[in-house]
């Protein structure tokens, strides 16, 4: 028997025989065609782009309209085969540099890939997948191979890969698929996605997975705790058939939970908004049963687009966006990614070493006002029509956030100089993601409306320890005693203040980590719409006082084991878990 720690990506329990998922890599030899033959590339790179958009239409069109997450899969797809910049930039590598138009499209998405990988984003290092892809697809028709697919199973089986491309991903027998367990992933990969849609447990970044199966392997996926079990013995076995009857019962109840009050078992209510990245996501947010949207991530209106966008079109947007919540809060954080993403709009030759600790998000802004106004005059200006917030991200300090607080006050000028309507009691705020932020939150306090704490990167940057990094993944442990003494510090600071404050992180949705923010004093939570349910469910079974009790011994514990060890023994007592 032999315990693997990974990432929980989609709650539940599987248990049976595995299939092994691989996927052939596309190579592509650096090659170049005399002049004279570019126009066959042109017209070979034509067909093979035309012939993979048939391949994925005629997909679309077989997976059906209700099975709505599969096709966001896919039509990320479309949509990057589709863009006039990828389209451009490899006929510019034929056309110029005479490049075959196999390495014109292998090098040209291998350049893209690597402008998404330096944005410090578990969400934008996912779409890397779509482009490769993409890739694969269309060099397989440009060489006349055939897109290997995930063979329909014999019966009900768990899927192990190294990972898994959108394809494989959204191709899998639904029918026959128990889990899913991946070396590679993150919580925002496509797998993860997937997963949830479809309700099956799922464990990524399990380091070592593929050498330590065999076909013949039976695997328990823990998805509750993020372990893949291989070969368990007869006592775990049985210990773990009962965790997942209990679990199914929990999940049948799970729906019942929507149109429930969100408080704990001693009265004690939390409000649950949820995260958003496009208007498209409000139907969701409303279906969920949510107050309304905590966290709206405007960087990814910007993904796959070739120019900025105008002040009207983000506009429109967040205005669709406020009214589609029906009386609910809106928070929008301005854009939060690195320069090098900006550079694919404004042109910069510019490379950081280290993007992750480099110019993103409000330094991005800051240093290009221009673009920053746009964003802030649109989001005053939507404002008008229902309950909006605005926060700024990666702030590191109180004169950090006086900088933006500033630039906001010269887009209001602007605003009034053209006789625009505008809310100029628009509620400012920060999100708390630095540790710089967080042990200055009583300066911060006395000036920002409110707070959000975003435990993703608060994590990441107080451990040293890069998330999507499948090395150390096992390493990023949102519930260290240091974090949990930060977050403390911040619910101190703006209590004392009287400012609203939230969690919107991934943990802010996990019900595992659920006593960890109640026993902090967190009273608002923003995740993805699919968690509202659980989420009450679980904090239904739970006393605010005993979740004080916890919080106290585990900013006392030594490690991050240690707090696991209390979490696990809580809910065990509790029974709000397994």
């Amino acid at each position: 028997m032999k315990r693997l720690k990974g990432q929980k990506v989609s709650d539940g329990i599987a248990i049976g025989p595995i299939t092994v998922v691989t996927s052939r890599e596309v190579k592509v030899k650096e090659s170049y065609v005399a002049p004279e033959k570019v126009p066959v590339e042109l017209k070979r790179l034509a067909k093979a782009m035309k012939k993979t958009e048939k391949e994925i239409q005629t997909f679309l069109k077989e997976i059906g309209s209700e099975q709505e997450e599969v096709q966001a899969i896919i039509q990320t797809s479309m949509e990057f085969l589709n863009d006039d910049f990828l389209k451009s930039e490899i006929r510019r590598a034929i056309e110029e540099e005479h490049c075959s138009a196999e390495f014109a499209v292998s090098r040209t998405i291998e350049r893209l890939n690597e402008r998404l990988q330096s944005i410090d984003n578990p969400t934008f290092a996912s779409k890397v997948a779509d482009l490769i892809d993409i890739e694969h697809r269309v060099i397989n028709n440009l060489m006349g191979r055939r897109v290997e697919q995930v063979a329909k199973l014999d019966r009900q089986r768990i899927v192990v890969a190294e990972d898994l491309t959108p394809a494989q991903a959204a191709n899998l027998d639904r029918g026959k698929v128990t889990g899913i367990a991946t070396e590679r992933g993150s919580w925002a990969s496509h797998t993860a996605i997937l997963a949830r849609a479809l309700g099956l447990p799922a464990v990524v970044a399990v380091h070592g997975l593929t050498e330590s199966v065999a076909l013949d392997s039976t695997v328990i996926i823990d998805g509750f705790r993020g372990e893949v079990i291989v070969d368990p013995d007869e006592a775990t076995l049985v210990d773990y058939r009962q965790r997942r009857r209990k679990a199914r019962r929990l999940t049948a109840s799970a729906a019942l939970e929507r149109d429930r009050p969100s408080v704990t078992r001693d009265g004690q209510e939390l409000r649950l908004y949820c995260n958003i990245e496009t208007k498209e996501d409000i139907p969701r947010v409303v279906e969920s049963g949510a107050r309304g949207v905590g966290l709206f991530r405007t960087e990814f209106l910007f993904l796959g687009r070739t120019s900025a966008m105008s002040e009207d079109e983000q506009y429109a947007i967040y205005r669709e966006a406020v009214e589609g919540v029906d009386g609910g809060m809106l928070a929008i954080r301005s854009i939060d990614f690195g320069a090098d993403k900006f550079d694919r709009h404004h042109g910069s030759g510019f490379k950081e070493l280290n993007p992750f600790m480099g110019q993103r998000a409000i330094r991005l802004s800051l240093e290009h006002e221009d673009f920053f106004r746009t964003q802030l005059r649109a989001v005053l200006r939507a404002a008008v029509h229902g309950k909006v917030r605005l926060m700024f991200p990666m702030i590191m300090d109180l004169g950090e956030f006086r900088k933006a607080s500033a630039v906001l006050e010269r887009a209001k000028e602007e605003l009034r100089e053209r006789g625009e309507q505008f809310d100029e009691q628009l509620p400012i705020g920060t999100m708390i993601e630095l540790p710089s932020a967080a042990l200055d939150a009583r300066k911060l306090a006395r000036e920002a409306d409110f707070f959000s704490i975003g435990t993703n990167d608060l994590t990441q940057y107080t451990l040293g320890v890069d998330r999507t990094n499948q090395r150390v993944a096992s390493l990023y442990t949102p519930w260290h005693p240091a974090i949990l003494r930060l977050m403390k510090e911040v619910v101190r600071a703006a209590r004392k203040n009287g400012r609203y404050l939230s969690v919107c992180g991934e943990t802010a949705g996990d019900p595992w980590y659920l006593p960890l923010l109640l026993g902090l004093g967190i009273r608002n939570l923003s995740m993805a719409p699919p968690q509202i349910a659980s989420v009450k469910r679980a904090l239904r079974r739970l006393y605010v006082s005993h979740c004080n009790d916890l919080v106290e011994d585990a900013i006392d514990a030594p490690s991050a084991d240690e707090v696991q060890g209390l979490l696990d023994q809580f809910h065990q007592r509790a029974g709000s878990l397994l």
